[in-house]
């Protein structure tokens, strides 16, 4: 077993450019943790916000990479349950643009074998963040209408996938240009640029949605997802998209968000209607049974089929920052994955 180790590191914020090959010199995996031979990283838009500077709680220089999954190397004192050669996945936050991490053992999650590991780590990050939203914050019945924004991307084409699955039928915002990706899933399509989105939703749905998944925030979420709400419909904010979209900073955005920071308790009571933020992470380190939990469902889901995670790109770990430029531009649809 080697103690070296490829990453893709950011010394400082920036451009994609910013991103910088490197090899370390790992340490002995530590107590609690486990070595960990990475098959596919996943590159997610949290990378982007990390390498502008503007993820809380985490600064340059930094490591990206929000998941993996790969086999376990080696195991450091006091770790149970695990064994080498093991195939898992992570939640990892930063680290895994890497071609072996060492990792909290507590964050590990069994990973099916014969699964391919680029749909394995397409379904961590995007399919933990699609499963808890779905299942556990705004539980829709059979036959009930929610709006999935960004329904061809990562997280919302999988939204797509659960919803269809528990008999939820869904209406999809995308380019014009994606309208296929979110119809062979099951989606009723809006070009989120052409027309009032709100109203056309509640023309779809007979009277509003019970659930509005919301990356953009901003203005976007009282205008659009909490406009789209029928009467005990809830809206969910997974993102600030629209203060960080094209890989800029945009400050008119960023005002926007605290503009409507704020909203009438009142008025959501008059209509028990709801609104929730989600932060994977946060739920992640909150809730780490659960988050076990729902992660060995999701990877059990691709494995048998029940939800196929759409792969935009697949690109050597040295390319992350052609990876980060073609997410930048909604290149893709789906998830661009990173293998060493």
């Amino acid at each position: 077993m080697t103690d070296t180790a490829f990453e893709m590191h950011m010394p400082r914020t920036g451009k994609a450019g910013v991103l910088k090959a490197r090899e370390v010199k790992l340490p002995p995996p530590g107590p609690g943790e486990a070595r960990v031979r990475i098959e596919a990283t996943g590159v997610a838009y949290a990378d982007i916000v990390m390498r502008q500077g503007l993820y809380p709680g985490v600064k340059a220089p930094v490591t990206p990479g929000y998941d993996l999954v790969g086999r376990i190397e080696a195991l450091g004192t006091g770790v149970e349950g695990f064994s080498v050669g093991q195939r898992v996945a992570a939640l990892t936050v930063t680290g895994s643009y890497a071609s072996r991490r060492n990792v909290e053992a507590r964050w590990l999650v069994p990973a099916p074998e014969g699964a391919d590991a680029r749909a394995l780590v397409a379904a961590v990050l995007n399919g933990l963040t699609a499963w808890q939203m779905f299942h556990r914050l705004a539980v829709a019945g059979p036959g009930e209408w929610v709006l999935i924004h960004g329904a061809a991307g990562g997280v919302g084409n999988l939204l797509l996938e659960m919803a269809r699955n528990a008999g939820v039928r869904t209406i999809g915002t995308a380019s014009a240009g994606k309208k296929a990706v979110v119809e062979a899933r099951g989606g009723v399509h809006l070009d989120y640029a052409a027309g009032d989105v709100a109203a056309k939703a509640r023309e779809i749905s007979g009277g509003g949605v019970v659930a509005a998944y919301d990356h953009i925030g901003g203005k976007h979420l009282k205008t659009v997802s909490i406009a789209a709400l029928r009467m005990g419909g809830a809206a969910i904010l997974y993102g600030g998209y629209d203060a960080t979209k094209g890989g800029k900073v945009n400050p008119g955005a960023l005002v926007q968000m605290v503009l409507n920071n704020s909203l009438s308790a009142m008025g959501l009571f008059s209509q028990s209607q709801g609104v929730v933020g989600y932060n994977v992470s946060y739920w992640r380190d909150a809730r780490p049974e659960v988050y076990r939990q729902d992660l060995a469902a999701v990877l059990g889901a691709v494995a048998d089929g029940s939800i196929t995670p759409l792969i935009g790109a697949t690109l050597p770990l040295s390319q992350a920052a052609e990876a980060h430029e073609k997410l930048e531009r909604a290149a893709v649809a789906g998830k661009i994955v990173l293998v060493p």
